[in-house]
């Protein structure tokens, strides 16, 4: 218990000094999405789906990038282990960026809409697993770098997939529920419109 303990103030103090960096901008260089929330009833429930619509984005890169580095370790002597570094630091900026939304979205929950609530506080502890096992990836990815056999990595990338697959599951869910609960309102309203000429 101690260890897991000290084990996980480690992975936040790894965390706060790697934030600040990747919250500077995207891996790629270019100016991260994330933009700021209107609040007021009403407003904030456009912006919560697309924030949400953001996270599951992130969450597909997350998953392919994970399967991507799954592939790598299977066969570490095709591969340099510098693009598995490649691939933490997309997982890492993804990451990120979700728990940047994340916060938006906690901060103005009561503001949203009843299914956004839901959406919320279903995929908050999957993001926040994430963002522990992305930590563990590159702490032993830093500690293991040339010895591909003795390191997480394979595992953790396992389970970063498993994660971001969950959260891209939960909101896809999400979205075909809202979809078919409007879709009744759509139809009355087009009969309504060619009744009433």
């Amino acid at each position: 218990m101690r260890i897991n303990m000290l084990y996980k103030s480690i992975l936040v103090a790894a965390t706060l000094c790697v934030a600040p960096a990747a919250f500077s901008g995207s891996p790629n260089g270019s100016p991260p999405r994330v933009r700021s929330v209107v609040t007021g009833k009403g407003i904030f429930g456009n912006d919560a789906s697309n924030l949400l619509q953001q996270i599951r984005a992130d969450a597909l890169g997350v998953k392919n990038d994970a399967d991507e580095l799954r592939a790598f370790t299977r066969t570490p002597f095709l591969i340099d282990w510098i693009s598995d570094g490649g691939q933490l630091t997309n997982i890492r900026g993804r990451v990120n960026d979700m728990d940047k939304l994340l916060v938006q979205l906690r901060e103005n929950q009561s503001e949203a809409l009843p299914w956004q609530q839901q959406a919320i506080d279903r995929i908050a502890p999957t993001v926040v697993n994430l963002t522990d096992t992305t930590e563990a990836a590159i702490v032993s990815f830093n500690q293991y770098q040339n010895e591909v056999f003795y390191s997480d990595v394979p595992g953790l990338a396992a389970d970063m997939y498993d994660q971001a697959r969950l959260i891209d599951k939960t909101l896809g869910n999400f979205g075909k529920s809202v979809e078919a609960r409007h879709e009744p309102q759509q139809l009355n309203q087009t009969q309504v419109s060619k009744n009433n000429p």
